[in-house]
């Protein structure tokens, strides 16, 4: 007893030595170094008293700062203190980066909010944005939007168009975390998704009879109907990444030439549609309808005798939006193997596509976002499965899918569990959560030390240690 209460007290004096010294308070902001793997059109540089997070893609330099403004650095476009508190959301990826890193407690204004399908988000304690006009909004520090002019200083562009590969646009996840001190959190989450998806890519290198799929859009703006096959880096990948070829290395010459469309895609076995269909429970017919099909059934053409058609919009919002613009982007490697799913159904049989919707029955059907299945408490966000490497696989043996993931168990650990959202020092979903380097555990070890010296001081020693044995106070107060 006596050796215990001379531990606590000893540890007590040092941790408010070291509070005196501002150790504990610097230490609370500091800059990790992480590398950026994918070109992803930013890049990260950690300097002495600031980091430097550019946007190669736009031509825009933030400077981002713990205590005080570097006064001699020249060339940043816009300063940020970090880590910032107050955010705000004009693009429906940054709900998806929110909830990969357990942040949602940092979310203090959002355009639109009934656009988001987020159902985690406590709007009651969230402003609504106002169309952006250019100038800046009050109590919000950092506005993430479509491009970096919208709230003047205040805002920071992130991507919205589908120029980058899936991995590169998942990435940006650290660019983001960035503004929060999390990139090493992001790092850690980035690096199991990137495996996860390069390893589902490799096993589709060998498959004996590589489908044919196509990503294509109709349009009708302006009364000018357009017939395209989508050729942008995201789409071609995810068909690529699948095992998909097709003979479309370009897009149409002319859009809106309708029989040179179908004739381009007439050795299709899938196709993957992004049109906006709005009639709901008629969009087949709908569908048929915009890309000249008038007699679907009565044709040589095999995805449509086949019906696979398929679409992105499974995961909905009760108001009918689309998830997939707003998780998605985030994770790749389910993405992947949602379209892997249609492409290829013998690699994974139990594989349970979230965002991909067949098009080719007569009953539509989706699944709305609530609590059955998505849990805010252990998102799925931030848990990725394992994926073990299959060089044999050919496409032509049907698996149980237990090669190909797993549970949560053989997944990233830390990541299974939800950070607490209403912490503002709170790491999140995806954070290793392990305690890891002799500083880290240092105070740790101190900070339970001051809270031992202040029952010390409220309470005899006996009473105290009691306490500490019998009522677990350390791991119910302490949060370890």
């Amino acid at each position: 007893m006596h050796s215990i209460s001379v531990i606590v007290s000893a540890t007590a004096l040092i941790a408010l030595q070291l509070l005196g010294s501002g150790i504990l308070v610097s230490a609370k902001c500091s800059f990790d170094k992480i590398s950026v793997d994918t070109n992803p059109g930013f890049q990260i540089t950690v300097n002495d008293d600031y980091k430097l997070v550019e946007d190669t893609l736009a031509n825009v330099k933030y400077g981002l700062y713990c205590d005080a403004k570097p006064s001699n650095v020249d060339g940043i476009d816009k300063w940020f203190k970090v880590p910032i508190s107050a955010a705000g959301i004009r693009i429906p990826i940054a709900s998806g980066f929110v909830e990969a890193l357990g942040l949602r407690s940092k979310v203090a204004a959002i355009e639109s909010p009934g656009n988001l399908t987020n159902i985690c988000f406590d709007t009651s304690k969230i402003k609504t944005l106002d169309e952006a006009n250019g100038a800046e909004v009050s109590n919000v520090d950092v506005i993430f939007s479509i491009n970096a002019s919208s709230d003047g200083a205040q805002s920071v562009r992130l991507p919205s168009d589908d120029s980058l590969l899936p991995l590169q646009k998942a990435e940006w996840l650290k660019f983001f975390a960035a503004f929060f001190n999390e990139e090493k959190s992001a790092a850690s989450l980035f690096t199991l998704i990137s495996d996860s998806y390069n390893c589902h890519r490799g096993n589709m290198r060998n498959l004996k009879t590589p489908p044919h799929a196509y990503w294509v859009q109709y349009s009708d703006d302006s009364d000018k109907k357009s017939y395209n096959i989508i050729t942008s880096a995201y789409q071609k990948e995810l068909l690529a990444g699948a095992g998909a070829t097709n003979v479309t290395n370009k897009a149409l010459e002319d859009p809106s030439d309708v029989v040179s469309f179908q004739n381009a895609v007439k050795d299709a076995s899938y196709v993957f549609d992004q049109t906006n269909l709005k009639d709901y429970g008629q969009r087949i017919t709908e569908w048929y309808t915009d890309f000249g099909y008038a007699d679907p059934r009565n044709t040589d053409v095999n995805f449509l005798l086949q019906r696979q058609i398929w679409r992105t919009d499974q995961y909905v919002s009760k108001s009918g939006i689309s998830n997939f613009p707003e998780f998605a982007y985030v994770r790749p490697d389910l993405v992947l193997q949602d379209v892997i799913s249609v492409v290829v159904p013998t690699y994974n049989t139990e594989y349970q596509p979230r965002w991909m919707s067949w098009l080719g029955g007569t009953n539509e059907d989706s699944d709305t976002i609530d609590q059955s299945n998505y849990d805010c408490e252990n998102s799925w966000m931030s848990i990725v499965d394992q994926c073990v490497a299959r060089s044999d696989f050919d496409g032509t043996t049907p698996s149980s899918g237990d090669d190909n993931d797993s549970d949560s168990s053989n997944s990233n650990d830390d990541s299974n569990k939800k950070g607490d959202n209403d912490s503002e020092s709170s790491s999140g979903h995806g954070r290793t959560g392990k305690i890891v380097g002799g500083v880290i555990a240092g105070v740790v070890f101190i900070a339970l030390a001051f809270v031992a010296l202040h029952y010390y001081n409220r309470h005899r020693r006996q009473a105290r240690i009691r306490a500490l044995s019998q009522n677990g106070y350390g791991h119910e107060n302490i949060g370890l």
